[in-house]
């Protein structure tokens, strides 16, 4: 048994405060669905793990027309999945979050624990790069803004530096009206995705005005695929600017061999879903 002490702050300042006395004998629990399975595997050994769940406000999610979408660190999966706002504004992150892992897990876990994982296999992190979001990292020197895709750095690696906390996550206004949303697991949705694709895409006359890419599971991070949207940017959506974009995208992975495929598998998967899920995209955008 893991021996550590237990504190609860009950403001973002006096968590920083911790943060700094306690370095890196310290780690933050939100949800605890992570942090809890790697201290019993003896993967991190903190003396003192700090608890977020007593800071006012941490979990609150709102929206308006000018600003969009804000979300808590501490606001839980299954909060964000039945969110009126998110279902009629962000349907994207409506149909990613009802397929996180199960309902348990999603009455515990956190965005803001699962983005900060860097854990490359999650759903959100490909869905949100898709609409833009930005993420807001906190301390107590201050606080500043970065673009979700500059966040991952790599596997299990944030831009997060020492005595950081991501605070909010930040969804623009929806501008791009299509959007596909892919997990594809040969077994359970609850499973970790083989291949993970979402979308978000503008038409304008048959042309594709304007598109996002995220992919996860298939890299040592999650990808804003910016190569793959490029070829497709300002072309007619035809069969083999689609495909095209298709091969860009698996080209811009690098997935590993484990027991979900092989890398080979994978790419080809990336190259058929990623058609799929663009021309899903373009039905709704129409």
């Amino acid at each position: 048994m893991i021996r550590f002490d237990y504190q609860e702050p009950t403001s973002l300042k006096k968590a920083f405060a911790l943060l700094e006395k306690y370095g890196d004998d310290a780690r933050v629990i939100a949800g605890g669905t992570s942090l809890i399975i790697m201290m019993r595997q003896r993967l991190l050994m903190p003396k003192v793990v700090i608890s977020l769940a007593r800071i006012p406000k941490f979990d609150r999610i709102t929206f308006n027309a000018r600003d969009g979408l804000r979300i808590g660190a501490g606001a839980r999966h299954r909060d964000i999945e039945l969110s009126a706002a998110v279902k009629r504004r962000y349907p994207l992150l409506h149909e990613t979050f009802r397929k996180v892992a199960q309902p348990r897990i999603r009455n515990m876990g956190t965005l803001g624990g699962n983005l900060a994982g860097g854990d490359p296999l999650t759903d959100p992190g490909a869905s949100l790069i898709a609409l833009d979001a930005e993420v807001t990292l906190a301390s107590a020197r201050g606080q500043r803004t970065l673009p979700l895709d500059e966040f991952f750095l790599d596997y299990y690696q944030t831009a997060l530096e020492p005595g950081e906390l991501l605070t909010e996550i930040r969804v623009p206004p929806p501008v791009r009206p299509g959007w596909s949303h892919i997990k594809f697991t040969p077994r359970s949705v609850e499973d970790f995705a083989t291949v993970g694709i979402a979308v978000t895409l503008n038409a304008d006359d048959g042309l594709c005005a304007d598109i996002r890419i995220g992919l996860n599971s298939v890299g040592s991070t999650i990808i804003h695929a910016k190569k793959a949207e490029a070829v497709l940017r300002g072309r007619a959506m035809t069969e083999d600017a689609v495909r095209e974009m298709g091969e860009t995208a698996a080209s811009e992975c690098d997935p590993s061999d484990d027991n979900r495929g092989s890398a080979e598998y994978k790419r080809e998967m990336v190259k058929v879903l990623v058609r799929r899920a663009v021309q899903e995209s373009y039905e709704r955008a129409r």
